[in-house]
């Protein structure tokens, strides 16, 4: 009898394994960003928590999922296959930002498919809690904050600081501002307590507001107290204090433990409603399982039938031949080729390209252009021109500053880098993308995802890089006659 009440429990678990099986790129992601180690990231470390938390919270409500009368929502599968081919075209374009927050949504669109809109609001708040362990927070705003509630403190209290950027510098040393001293960590914490009080209490929206806009406020201050402190300790002990010395983790945590009491304290003020009664569950009868049976179907056919389709219409076609910008290029007098610098401090880093060109070019009039080709014959993760394993300046230029410019052979990405003798250059560079030179890494990322879902298209960068030896006008201006002699269309 129990599993018999149980059951649409077990259809939505279900549903939740094949979601995170299908769609098992994201579910990786999260893993390795929950279990990566504090010296890596420590943001993300309460993600297996929240998860736990939002099973329990579905598994507190199976009252209510088995009261909540079964209608498959007509829109819900529509919207369901529009968000998995969105989820596909950010996967293939390795946008990991956009792809893996998706995948929660992908779960409750089928949900809401199977078993329609009714316990579909039952599930949204279990849902949204899994954004809090969802990488879609982001710390600069919070980090230049710190900074500036920072310098106003010490402008107040002393001691006497020069600040420039995100450094603090003191008389007897220097602190710098990282994005962990955001406090982005606390406050996510925070937010998720709030959420899950409210939700606890079946508190009203607007009570739940205030209770996250307290819990925002106090993870705050709680950061601010925090570094604040370590800077007065530091300069107090002449750098010798233990929380300048080995760690102030801890120490900020224990701050954070007191904001969490004050929320606790306050929160209990601010008029709560009653709790509502959980519905009493209505009988299933037969026509009730016939139509979770027939929904639920339906939305383990939609989760599964796409991805497939996109492989197979994927593998039907033959990869075409590798691109080799580089070799393509063909400059006319008065350009010739010239020997490569072995010593260059241009050393770009594509990691499982499948070839890396690299010639050099002269003149008459002593220019010279260094010039980079790359070529995948399929992007794919840690493998693509845009990504954590790829940069064109890699590790031995600056970048001073970005444009985009025009040449007689189109648009390229200017940029203008320093090396470590403070020798300024400038790199003209372009992607190309089945058959399209395109300029911003994020546009190349996202036609690259949308041509994927039907081929494998190549992809290719092809840069240009000279110095700037009295002025980068002169280094532009060589760069434009290059490419005007190169044959580059």
């Amino acid at each position: 009898m129990r599993a018999a009440r149980n059951a649409r429990l077990y259809w939505i678990a279900a549903l939740a394994c094949v979601t995170a099986l299908v769609y098992w790129p994201s579910t990786i992601f999260l893993y390795e960003k929950w279990s990566a180690p504090a010296s890596v990231t420590d943001t993300y470390s309460h993600g297996w928590l929240i998860l736990l938390i939002c099973i329990g919270l579905v598994v507190r409500a199976r009252r209510d999922l088995a009261a909540a009368p079964v209608r498959p929502s007509p829109l819900a599968s529509p919207a369901l296959a529009a968000v998995i081919v969105v989820w596909l075209v950010s996967y293939h374009a390795s946008i990991e930002g956009l792809a893996v927050p998706l995948q929660p949504l992908i779960f409750w669109l089928a949900v809401s498919t199977a078993f329609g809109a009714a316990i579909g609001r039952i599930l949204l708040f279990p849902v949204a809690y899994l954004y809090f362990a969802e990488p879609v927070w982001y710390g600069t705003q919070l980090q230049h904050l710190t900074v500036l509630v920072t310098r106003g403190l010490l402008a107040l209290t002393g001691p006497t600081a020069s600040i420039a950027g995100d450094v603090i510098h003191l008389p007897n040393g220097t602190f710098l501002i990282e994005e962990g001293c955001s406090g982005l960590h606390f406050m996510i914490v925070g937010l998720a307590v709030a959420a899950l009080y409210g939700e606890q209490q079946r508190d009203s929206w607007p009570v739940r507001l205030r209770q996250l806009a307290l819990m925002a406020g106090l993870a705050l201050f709680a950061n601010w107290v925090r570094v604040y402190t370590v800077i007065e300790a530091g300069y107090l002990t002449d750098m010798q204090s233990y929380l300048v010395r080995v760690s102030h983790y801890g120490f900020g945590w224990c701050v954070f433990a007191v904001a969490l009491l004050v929320f606790f304290w306050l929160a209990a003020r601010l008029a709560p409603e009653a709790a509502s009664q959980p519905a009493a569950p209505a009988p299933a009868n037969d026509a009730q399982r016939r139509a979770e049976l027939g929904g639920v179907a339906l939305a383990v056919a939609v989760l599964i039938a796409l991805p497939l389709l996109n492989w197979a219409v994927r593998e039907s076609r033959a990869a075409p031949p590798l691109a080799h910008p580089a070799a393509l290029l063909d400059p006319q007098s008065p350009w010739r080729a010239v020997p490569v610098a072995v010593r260059s401090a241009w050393r770009p880093i594509f990691s499982g390209a499948d070839e890396v060109q690299r010639r050099a070019f002269g003149n008459a009039a002593e220019g010279a252009v260094e010039v980079l080709g790359v070529a995948y014959r399929t992007q794919r993760q840690g493998a693509e021109l845009v990504g954590e394993t790829s940069s064109l300046t890699g590790n031995g230029l600056e970048v001073l500053a970005e444009r985009v410019v025009g040449s007689t052979a189109g648009q390229f990405r200017e940029t203008e880098v320093t090396d470590s003798t403070g020798s300024r250059s400038l790199i003209w560079s372009r992607y190309q993308v089945a058959a399209h030179n395109l300029v911003r890494p994020f546009t190349q990322q996202l036609w690259f995802g949308i041509n994927a879902l039907v081929w494998k298209p190549p992809a290719g960068l092809i840069a240009l890089r000279t110095p700037c030896d009295a002025d980068c006008g002169s280094a532009r201006r060589t760069l434009q006659e290059f490419v005007a002699h190169s044959g580059m269309h």
